[in-house]
């Protein structure tokens, strides 16, 4: 039996002790947390009713709060499409082969918030497990809100959360800024990103798409893979609030788990720099060709090189450059996604804040040499941020599409893809219903050869002649089937620069000039401006007077005109008299200009963003000198267009076509028209054998309730007939009866 001492229960003091260091062996190995909450209080969020008469709003939601000693409204917004559909997660198992599973993640419950009546308020929400949850910056004071657990009442817990940061070197940014690439000299403003040109500031949201991996030194300290994606989606969730007000959306591309050991091994390398370059070419020749995405990041459970994190400096949308780590240290989950946007900003070329950056009532901002619980970006990191999203560029321009590729999935009837085996596919019992050529089974139904294309004509190939693709306009030419196949030709037009009005030549198909554009546009009694202002405005090179975009430096800029090519620029009208209601993304504009006399210039212009056609910019085709006709925005000689048929190769009985083929007028045979024939082009289709009559037709429409009380009307009568003629010849053989007999 032991001393006195050590059969007395431990006291509190010594029993706290003893559990955080049994708590330290068990799941702190690396340390104790460098965070904790210094105040907490219990919440009940009410949900605040919408007011009668006001516009119903949706997918915006209002949460009354009271917590720092008086009442809050927090209004929230749903940000829609922040998970894929398809959301791919990549594991790895004992003999390193790659598993592919897609997860069921929660959709469409992600809130972009913030506080009623304090400036500068962010908060970053989910509503995805019922009750709010995540993380509300109020200035420099960072809060988690989350539900209590066992709770009937809808009580949620809010708590202060302060991060034990040093500011010493170990957590100081080892980042090297030298590497920082130069700017171009539009992003080099004066105060604000509205200084810079105004091609520069309309705004268009972009899309960061990210690739995500968690090392196996990060999984081993908590082997949830379900709780691992929840973070990564938290992290994904704060991002996106951090680089939504610079018009940046973040989007999870894929995330990888190496649950067994680490595909990539950092450990193996001694400089941070190394390392991260390395991973960044693994990557791109193991998983960037199947899932492109803009940039990594690599969680990990040690540091590299002596550095807690490290991103590829300007590396951002390069396929092997793009690519950081971070060290998974026990930071609370929102000091982590601060830190992953402080690298993913280095990614992006954005360099630490001086002292003359500032952010809106913050003491510190995102890109501080010592990172922190910081959720802004400064108004100098928005200098750069700002130019690569208001640019256009195959990355950011391109939105995160979900991932479809699923080979482990057997085609299948039903699937609206018809396959190697497959006659048809109508798709679900529902649409089969509809659909009296194909059966459930994807087969043709009894008699049927068809469901689909120009030329099935019920069930059935179309009759050779039979127009299946009309003519559109004096430049189009029509197609029709052969009789062989459910589908119509290809569409063939005149060939360009074959004349079509004495302003215009046939360009892929259209035939226009100036003043039949403005027309289509402003209205019939609307006309072309005069030269002068297609000389003042389109050699400027803005928005309001171009020869189209060019690229600079990966991104976009309006192009000057030259002086020979300014009638084939961007569009002037004169003689408007009202403005039309335009598309979202367009505007026009009216400018004047001359000096003795003023002279009207009214143009169209739509966003270079949009994926519209330009149709603020001259159509090709239209006269810009004598011979000289716009084709690609430049002013070009009728003798240069690339001509290799014309009307003397088709004996002067047809045009040529885009196929660089003669198209017959009727009576002429293909392919030289030379002979007698239907007319048509070999690649057409052939036309009907004569022309079909016109008949006229006179199509009555009738109520259908009209009709049933004519007919019982009509019935009505009919009876009433009947019985008059019965009771007649009733009346006429009672007369007959009773008269006497002759003597």
């Amino acid at each position: 039996m032991g001393p006195a001492w050590a059969q007395r229960p431990l006291t509190g003091v010594l029993w706290l002790h003893v559990l955080w260091v049994l708590l330290c062996l068990v799941c702190c190995s690396h340390g104790p947390p460098k965070w904790r909450f210094t105040s907490s209080e219990i919440v009940i969020p009410k949900k605040v009713p919408q007011r009668r008469g006001e516009i119903k709003m949706p997918n915006q939601l209002a949460y009354s709060i009271r917590f720092r000693g008086q009442r809050h409204v927090i209004h929230m917004k749903l940000k829609k499409n922040l998970i894929p559909r398809h959301f791919p997660v990549v594991t790895n198992n004992d003999q390193g082969a790659n598993q592919e599973d897609y997860p069921y993640v929660p959709q469409d419950c992600y809130y972009y918030s913030y506080l009623e009546g304090v400036p500068g308020s962010v908060a970053t929400l989910d509503t995805c497990y019922g009750g709010l949850r995540g993380m509300l910056q109020v200035d420099d004071f960072t809060y988690e809100i989350k539900p209590l657990e066992a709770s009937s009442k809808f009580e949620h817990v809010v708590s202060l959360l302060v991060s034990e940061d040093r500011a010493d070197e170990d957590e100081r940014c080892k980042i090297e800024e030298e590497e920082t690439n130069q700017i171009p000299e539009e992003v080099n403003l004066a105060e604000s990103p509205r200084a810079g040109p105004v091609y520069l500031w309309r705004s268009h949201m972009k899309h960061m798409k990210l690739h995500f991996t968690i090392s196996s030194s990060v999984y081993s300290q908590n082997q949830n893979q379900t709780q691992i994606i929840e973070n990564v989606v938290i992290i994904n969730n704060i991002l996106d609030s951090i680089f939504r007000p610079g018009n940046l959306y973040s989007n999870i591309r894929i995330l990888c788990i190496w649950e067994k050991e680490d595909t990539f091994n950092m450990k193996s390398y001694n400089h941070a720099s190394t390392a991260t370059h390395e991973f960044g070419l693994w990557k791109f020749y193991n998983l960037w060709k199947v899932f492109t995405h803009d940039t990594s990041i690599l969680y990990l459970g040690y540091m590299v090189g002596g550095s807690k994190y490290y991103a590829s400096h300007s590396g951002f949308c390069n396929p092997n450059w793009g690519a950081a780590y971070v060290y998974f240290e026990n930071y609370h989950i929102f000091k982590i996604a601060a830190v992953t946007a402080h690298v993913i900003a280095h990614n992006m070329g954005i360099a630490h804040d001086d002292p003359s950056c500032v952010c809106f009532r913050r003491h510190r901002c995102v890109m501080n040499s010592i990172p922190g619980l910081l959720d802004m970006f400064s108004n100098c990191s928005y200098d750069r941020l700002h130019w690569m999203v208001h640019r256009w560029d195959p990355c950011l321009s391109l939105p995160n599409k979900p991932y479809s590729n699923f080979p482990y999935i057997a085609n299948r009837c039903g699937d609206k893809d018809v396959n190697s085996n497959e006659q048809c596919d109508c798709g679900s019992l529902k649409e089969c219903a509809n659909n009296s050529c194909c059966s459930t089974n994807c087969a043709f139904t009894s008699g049927s050869t068809c469901d689909t294309g120009g030329c099935c004509d019920h069930c059935k190939f179309a009759s050779a002649g039979m127009l299946c693709r009309d003519v559109h306009g004096i430049c189009d030419l029509p197609e029709y089937c052969d009789g062989t196949g459910n589908n119509c030709p290809n569409d063939l037009y005149v060939q360009d620069g074959t004349p079509c009005s004495p302003l215009s030549v046939c360009v892929r198909g259209n035939c226009s000039d100036r003043d039949l554009q403005c027309q289509a546009l402003l209205g019939y009694q609307v006309k072309d401006a005069l030269p002068m202002c297609y000389e003042k405005l389109n050699v400027i090179g803005d928005r309001f007077g171009n020869c189209g975009l060019k690229f600079v430096r990966g991104g976009t800029k309006p192009m000057k005109c030259e002086i020979d090519d300014v009638l084939c620029g961007m569009l002037h009208c004169s003689n408007v008299q009202q403005v039309p209601g335009v598309a979202e993304h367009s505007t026009f504009h009216h400018i004047y200009v001359g000096d003795a006399k003023l002279e009207s210039c009214f143009g169209f212009d739509t966003h270079y963003g949009e994926e519209l056609p330009e149709v603020g910019l001259v159509v090709d085709g239209a006269t810009c000198g004598p011979g000289q006709y716009c084709l690609n925005k430049n002013c070009t000689f009728h003798q240069d267009f690339p001509f290799t048929c014309d009307v003397k190769t088709c004996n002067y009985k047809g045009v040529c076509n885009n196929l660089e083929k003669c198209h017959c007028l009727r009576g002429w045979k293909p392919p030289d028209c030379e002979q007698k024939g239907t007319g048509g082009s070999e690649d057409s289709g052939p036309p009907p054998d004569k022309e079909l009559s016109m008949k006229a037709k006179i199509q009555v429409t009738v109520n259908k309730g009209l009709v049933v009380i004519l007919s019982r009307i009509t019935a009505f009568l009919l009876v009433i007939c009947i019985g008059a003629a019965i009771k007649a010849k009733i009346t006429a053989d009672a007369k007959k009866k009773a008269k006497p007999p002759k003597k």
